[in-house]
């Protein structure tokens, strides 16, 4: 297990501003693509602007589609849904899952149920919101939809 923490936050307090909201700024049209820009992948590249490190190397390049998405979920972690690889990757670089949901902040890892689906995010700048990919760019869903979630430290 690797443990990973956000670039500067020993000395820099501004991290957000910094590396998640101009991020956030770029990415916010860019639309779905199994594979490529998918809700894990997503979520995986703002925790690598945030952190440096990348924490789905293990299943970049390995599907292009929905069924392969979850084909390849289940070969690595032997789960069947986006909670078992947003849990296999943040327990592989030690992100610690916050025991009540609800309490993760901004930046952090989360699975939120929208329309029946579990979709993996990042919490929003105003810690209000999850950011989810859309087919059209990024979406806000309320935090309040949050099931389970990791702090990115």
């Amino acid at each position: 297990m690797v443990n990973i923490k956000r670039i500067g936050s020993d000395k820099d307090n501004h991290w957000h501003t910094r590396l998640y909201h101009p991020w956030l700024m770029e990415v916010a049209n860019k639309p779905f693509k199994w594979g490529e820009w998918d809700c894990c992948l997503a979520a995986a590249d703002g925790i690598k602007v945030q952190t440096g490190v990348d924490i789905a190397a293990d299943f970049r390049g390995k599907y292009t589609d929905q069924a392969s998405a979850f084909a390849t979920i289940k070969a690595i972690t032997g789960g069947s849904t986006v909670a078992d690889a947003a849990a296999y990757c943040a327990n592989k670089f030690g992100l610690s899952e916050w025991k009540y949901p609800l309490m993760a902040q901004r930046g952090d890892l989360v699975v939120v149920e929208d329309a029946g689906n579990l979709v993996a995010g990042l919490v929003h700048l105003n810690g209000r919101h999850v950011v989810v990919v859309a087919e059209d760019g990024l979406h806000r869903v309320s935090i309040s939809k949050v099931k389970r979630a990791w702090r990115v430290a």
